[in-house]
């Protein structure tokens, strides 16, 4: 899921790892319920869906990573195998199901479509719908694949852009910005270089894109540059780094960002952190602590923050994963409540509308086809 330099040699390996472990797990997970809103499927049998948007003219968007493409695969020294396919999209839920507004995106995954790298985030705003792409175009290997399918993998991967016309216009090379700006700080992680774009926000004209693998906080400009504009660490001595993972707008007008470890993979170790961005300098203090695994955060309109959590027992990535996720809200005098325990797995994007509405990416990491306790594949579900 976040680390990518080595991208078409082992990017599935976390997804295909953790679900190794479902159905093994699936009755502990599911005898956790606690009581709060029901969780309702409004579009299912998705492909990987991860990052959520709702619009200015409220329609809501999902970014679906894909599913690979068992035609086309390549297994690497270590016995780990990822398929590269053109599977991915930008969609728009609508009556039930969902309506392509971009198709044919690139996507990497093992041969099962799980776990899959590609379209991970979607920001709309303004009328124009933008997206992420993860991971980033160091470690293609030179050869083993259609030539089509390695063009659109030095095309695509990292890129933040567009949708427009049916098609991706890509913008920002952020994945390799973000790699290059990790081997020049080399000394601020043992783990550099790395880059892993997870989260994107557009708002007030303004473009912003964390890193999930850099631990970075960029703005992508007008013109296509990408700027650091800050860096999110951890204490020394940590077992991993911060991952942050996603950015959302407070009522306040900061930012605020959701990290997937804090440094950390046992539970409670994530943090949100709250950013001040002032022309080029931003000025961050943790908001949060205690959270775990947080991938999708957001606000609704009675400020609330959501924060959803990918595995509330901790990242685990082998066969003794449980899937649980939940989401965990945060009032504005701090009080907080977790929401759809028994019910979520491996939840990923948040959106609320202006109705109130809530919805989470649910069983993120799935295909279409589905596995263990997701057998409607990915969906994007309201929490109602």
């Amino acid at each position: 899921m976040r680390r990518s330099a080595r991208v078409l040699r082992s990017v599935a390996t976390c997804g295909l790892a953790v679900g190794a472990g479902f159905l093994g797990t699936l009755s502990t997970a599911t005898a956790s319920n606690a009581s709060g809103p029901s969780v309702t499927v409004v579009a299912g049998h998705l492909n990987n869906p991860r990052g959520l948007s709702i619009g200015d003219d409220g329609k809501l968007y999902v970014a679906e990573a894909g599913r690979g493409n068992g035609n086309h695969c390549l297994t690497d020294p270590s016995g780990s195998t990822t398929c590269v396919g053109q599977t991915g999209s930008i969609d728009v839920v609508e009556n039930g199901g969902v309506t392509p507004v971009v198709t044919g995106l690139l996507s990497l995954a093992g041969p099962g479509g799980i776990g899959a790298e590609g379209m991970v985030a979607v920001s709309a705003s303004g009328g124009t719908v933008y997206g992420q792409f993860g991971a980033n175009t160091f470690g293609i290997p030179p050869s083993g694949l259609p030539t089509f399918l390695l063009q659109a993998a030095h095309k695509n991967l990292g890129q933040f852009g567009m949708a427009s016309n049916g098609s991706f216009l890509d913008l920002a090379g952020v994945g390799d910005h973000d790699y290059i700006w990790s081997q020049a700080h080399m000394n601020r992680n043992p783990q550099f270089p790395d880059s892993n774009p997870n989260g994107v926000l557009v708002t007030g004209g303004r473009r912003f894109v964390v890193d999930a693998g850099a631990n970075t906080l960029d703005e992508v400009t007008a013109d296509g540059k990408v700027h650091v504009l800050t860096y999110f660490d951890v204490p020394s001595g940590r077992p991993t780094d911060a991952v942050p993972t996603c950015v959302a707008k407070g009522p306040d007008g900061a930012l605020y960002v959701g990290e997937l470890l804090g440094g950390d993979f046992a539970p409670g170790h994530a943090r949100i952190w709250r950013v001040d961005v002032s022309g080029s300098q931003a000025t961050k203090s943790i908001w949060a602590r205690g959270l775990t695994t947080v991938q999708g955060c957001g606000f609704d309109s009675a400020g609330n923050f959501y924060a959803t959590e990918f595995e509330v027992n901790g990242l685990n990535e082998g066969p003794t994963a449980n899937p649980a996720g939940a989401v965990v809200k945060i009032a504005p005098d701090g009080t907080r409540a977790t929401l759809g325990m028994g019910s979520l797995f491996f939840p990923s994007g948040f959106a609320a509308g202006a109705d109130g509405s809530l919805y989470v990416s649910n069983c993120s990491i799935s295909p279409a086809r589905g596995f263990g306790p997701c057998p409607g594949g990915g969906a994007v579900v309201n929490l109602n």
